[in-house]
């Protein structure tokens, strides 16, 4: 048997762990490299199929896979099982060729799945709470990174339809096999209802969309619907591009009005273009400080006096005036919340600062997104700040918002635990809003937590909504935790939430956001 040359040999073990030649059936012909770790050896490579080495499970992808395989061009990496010949399993990320002038042979390089950082964990395009990573994060990832270097890769989105049943092993198959043609093996998948996101090569290393579609259907007989994003595009070269094509996706994956993929096939680069520019228009803002803080009174239902008040942040832009919480939820999905979230931080402290000269300033609680908290960079400059300003720990405390649910929380237990040893009070915002309230309970150690209105608005009207509103304030006081109810607008409603226990309101009733930190009593 010939032995492959070395500088061959030297290009392939660059990358990978075993290099092995085949003929256009797959029949080895030639292989070197670690070998041993499939239970082989050279002197009986002649009688063995490659195929046959791919685990009984893994085949039928395997052969979908390599049909896609043409002349001048590369899969990879796609991960599989392959067996040994002591029937053991070993996962291998697998890059295959052909050479333009030689159809008939086929290189494949053998990489161990580890080495690239493939295992079980990575596998899924939803990783778990700690690794606080969903398959559009890595997406923003992959773009953000090499924002200057030509990516050569296409993002699919896909719609399956919604009215025709589909089983778990054919939605099974359909996420498999999404996989498989990614880049790297595990950047698809599901990412909302019926709805389907796959990052791959363009070509001639991958297929276009059309024959991905018809490869998919024709595999796992489920219709689909599908358009394609080209990442080279000149709109994503820059970072608000890349930001607005988050946005996209997350609208995409959310079935918002106008982002299905009929509607961004047709016109997806106006709709990166106009998102964009609003983000733009929204880092001027930040970088021209055209945004002022107004004050909401929170008041003691015991004493009916100011305990606290909440910043929140105003635009001087007109055209924003009545779309503060609409421009907030969208500066959260394109990840711009983070600078509103320091420059809201620094304002309030700023403001605290100048009244602390005159006399005892007022307590201010300033909000802080749960997206903003899930980001390592965020909170390391988070402790920093607090740190520096721990002199003002009596006055302000930090309320954590729930609009984007928080997915890394041992991460953010510690640093709360740190942000309440330096002396600021931690409360949770919006409880009850989301599935996710009580696990942060459980989870995290923290002062108190703000009811969400509604609860508020119904409790005198429906029993249900009261009987919800009691067991949630009850549980907090059994947990020796502080409760705010919001949205207090009549004396009945104090007087209901006083005798539920609840120990803070906040609401008209008390007082309308302003910007002299005051408040009427009651």
């Amino acid at each position: 048997m010939a032995r492959i040359p070395d500088r061959f040999l030297g290009f392939a073990f660059s990358v990978g762990d075993i290099l092995i030649e085949t003929d256009s059936n797959f029949d080895i012909k030639h292989a070197d490299g670690a070998i041993s770790d499939l239970g082989i050896s050279a002197n009986g490579l002649e009688k063995l199929n490659f195929s046959d080495l791919v685990s009984e499970e893994d085949r039928p992808s395997f052969e979908q896979v390599c049909s896609s395989l043409k002349a001048a061009n590369r899969i990879g990496p796609v991960n599989f099982w392959l067996t040994t010949d002591d029937k053991k399993k070993k996962k291998y990320s697998i890059f295959m060729g052909k050479l333009a002038d030689d159809d008939s042979r086929i290189f494949i390089v053998l990489i161990a799945s580890f080495r690239l950082g493939r295992d079980a964990a990575l596998q899924s395009n939803t990783l778990d709470e700690d690794a606080g990573n969903t398959l559009i994060e890595k997406i923003e990832h992959i773009l953000t990174e090499n924002k200057d270097q030509k990516k050569k890769l296409n993002i699919t989105l896909m719609e399956t339809d919604p009215n025709t049943p589909k089983s778990k092993e054919e939605l099974g198959e359909l996420d498999q096999l999404l996989n498989k043609y990614s880049t790297g093996g595990n950047t698809a998948g599901q990412i909302g209802d019926n709805r389907y996101a796959v990052v791959h090569a363009q070509e001639p290393d991958g297929l276009d969309t059309g024959d991905l579609i018809r490869e998919l259907t024709k595999s796992t007989g489920i219709s689909l619907n599908a358009t394609t994003i080209d990442a080279d595009s000149d709109v994503l070269s820059e970072e608000d591009g890349i930001r607005a094509l988050i946005f996209s996706l997350q609208q995409f994956a959310d079935d918002s009005e106008g982002f299905d993929v009929e509607s961004l096939a047709k016109g997806y680069d106006e709709i990166v273009e106009n998102t964009a520019s609003k983000v733009q228009h929204l880092r001027q803002i930040l970088r021209d400080g055209e945004f002022s803080l107004v004050y909401q009174p929170i008041v003691s239902l015991k004493t009916n006096k100011v305990h606290h008040s909440e910043a929140l942040i105003r635009f001087n832009d007109p055209d924003l005036h009545d779309l503060q919480f609409e421009t907030i939820c969208f500066a959260e999905k394109v990840g711009l919340i983070q600078e509103f979230d320091r420059a809201t931080f620094k304002r309030a402290v700023e403001k605290i600062d100048q009244m602390k000269i005159h006399g005892t300033p007022p307590k201010v609680a300033v909000n802080m997104s749960g997206r903003s908290l899930s980001q390592q960079g965020f909170l390391d400059d988070l402790k920093i700040r607090l740190k520096e300003h721990q002199h003002l720990n009596e006055y302000i405390s930090l309320e954590i918002t729930e609009s984007t649910e928080i997915t890394n929380l041992k991460q953010l237990s510690k640093v709360i635990e740190e942000i309440r040893t330096m002396g600021f009070r931690v409360y949770l915002d919006d409880f009850g809003a989301g599935a996710a309230g009580f696990r942060y309970l459980r989870e995290l150690n923290v002062d108190g937590v703000k009811i969400d209105g509604e609860y508020v608005r119904d409790s005198l009207t429906d029993r249900k909504i009261s009987a919800l509103l009691h067991s949630i304030v009850t549980l907090c006081n059994n947990l020796g935790i502080e409760t705010v109810a919001e949205w207090v607008e009549t004396k009945e409603q104090a007087k209901l939430l006083k005798s539920m226990g609840v120990t803070y309101a906040q609401g008209y009733l008390y007082g309308r956001p302003n910007s002299g930190i005051k408040a009427k009593s009651s």
